[in-house]
């Protein structure tokens, strides 16, 4: 065999070669397509919406690219999230815990939403509302920066803020907006329902009776005025 035909047989078996490991590598890849994600703690997040966070790439469609990226390389900083952990199932599926920040109220200012927790640190800053926490409104806050706590004119009232919007996660009481007016009395806004607290120390009572008279409610419209509500004084009309 000439020099010539010998160099053009080594360039065909490069080739051949190059070819038949691009064919392996495209046939492991779609072998080991990731297809499933299965989510465990996700609540602020749909899993749609997450997956677009996690899986970012055309690489991070596959399983073990996915899993070596989000669990040995440092993770993704996602809003609302504290951290998550992932593990592999199978070839093709991946589970993903996720450990969000447990947020309770958040303030509006200069258009961004603060999010705080239930020590009154603002954990979280963003422009969207997340459905299910209370905005706090009527207020003038000191101070309001992220990863401090909330700096009230009064400590009276950042203990019933925190009082309030605790006692509403508690009891699963679904308050768009908590209001305080200018003599501090509070209104809750619950979907078309409005609910007149007044002022207090706690609202543990009022609280308590307030998740069985809106189940009772649902789908009406109306004022319940429960600033007198009491034990002994139980009676409550939607107006």
């Amino acid at each position: 065999m000439s020099n010539g035909a010998g160099r053009l047989f080594k360039f065909r078996l490069i080739i051949l070669g190059t070819l038949f490991l691009m064919a392996v590598l495209i046939w492991g890849y779609n072998l080991l397509r990731l297809k499933t994600i299965e989510y465990e703690g996700l609540t602020t997040y749909t899993e749609q919406e997450f997956t677009k966070l996690l899986a970012d790439s055309p690489a991070m469609k596959n399983t073990y690219l996915f899993y070596i990226r989000h669990a040995l390389f440092p993770k993704e900083e996602i809003p609302f999230v504290e951290d998550y952990d992932v593990r592999l199932v199978n070839g093709t599926t991946v589970h993903v815990q996720v450990y969000e920040k447990l947020v309770i109220g958040c303030v509006e200012i200069m258009g961004k939403y603060m999010y705080f927790d239930k020590d009154g640190i603002v954990v979280e800053s963003s422009s969207e509302r997340i459905k299910g926490v209370p905005l706090i409104t009527g207020l003038k806050f000191n101070e309001i920066v992220l990863y401090k706590k909330l700096q009230v004119q009064k400590q009276s009232l950042f203990t019933k803020i925190l009082n309030l919007t605790k006692l509403l996660l508690q009891y699963e009481i679904e308050a768009e907006r908590v209001q305080f007016d200018s003599d501090y009395e509070v209104t809750l806004s619950c979907g078309d329902i409005k609910v007149l607290l007044g002022r207090r120390d706690t609202y543990d009572i009022q609280l308590v009776a307030l998740r069985g008279i809106l189940d009772a409610a649902a789908g009406q419209a109306g004022t319940l005025d429960m600033r007198s509500y009491s034990r002994e004084n139980p009676d409550v009309i939607l107006k």
